[in-house]
């Protein structure tokens, strides 16, 4: 049978199949199966032709193809950057009426904005900034709303979601990245996986879902 799959189950071979009964089993990333094409077991996420029956499932394996440009994804942070400065502006009158900040808003000048005030500002951006990531990117969406605008998603190296631990280290590694004049992000130009520091650290990849 010149399209006959094998299927490991508890360490026994069932088959043959063929490639519409295989894809019938509710095959996991990690069900070893033998392709017609192949001398040696793989994984199921590892067979060409199950890469369209994976993303149908949600999965988006990082590939050539569709790994996300810088631009792609500064697009996306300037998105959520937006978001979140909304959010940090109508704190301010609350932070003022505690006493926390001196912010004049009926005659708002950046200039005259206390090196005090800024930083109060800047600590409240990066928290929102630090849990609005990590709770986006392990959620079923796989990402922020502006990354989500954009059609980009965050996954691991077999293109499945992250778990919250997982954002939470990557979201870390990204304030990193932005705190450092953003030269932590400057790497997705040269690496082979468009990585930036925070995906290195986490082992992320940022994708795009329609391509």
């Amino acid at each position: 049978m010149n399209e006959a799959y094998y299927i490991l189950v508890d360490g026994e071979q069932t088959g043959p199949y063929t490639f519409n009964e295989l894809i019938e089993k509710e095959l996991e990333l990690h069900t070893r199966i033998m392709a017609p094409s192949a001398d040696t077991w793989q994984d199921a996420c590892d067979v060409p032709e199950l890469y369209e029956y994976f993303r149908e499932q949600g999965y988006h394996f990082p590939t050539e193809d569709n790994l996300a440009s810088y631009w792609w994804r500064l697009l996306a942070f300037l998105i959520d950057s937006f978001l979140l400065s909304f959010v940090v502006s109508f704190s301010i009158p609350i932070l003022n009426s505690k006493g926390v900040t001196h912010i004049n808003l009926t005659d708002f000048d950046p200039s005259k904005i206390s090196i005090h005030d800024a930083t109060i500002i800047q600590a409240i951006f990066y928290i929102l900034l630090l849990f609005y990531n990590a709770i986006g990117e392990a959620s079923v969406i796989k990402g922020t709303l502006g990354k989500r605008i954009c059609g980009l998603a965050v996954v691991d190296q077999d293109g499945d979601g992250i778990s919250l631990p997982v954002a939470l280290f990557r979201s870390l590694g990204k304030i990193l990245s932005i705190y450092l004049w953003g030269l932590g992000t400057f790497s997705i130009f040269w690496t082979e996986g468009k990585q930036g520091l925070h995906d290195f650290l986490a082992k992320t990849y940022v994708v795009r879902k329609n391509v």
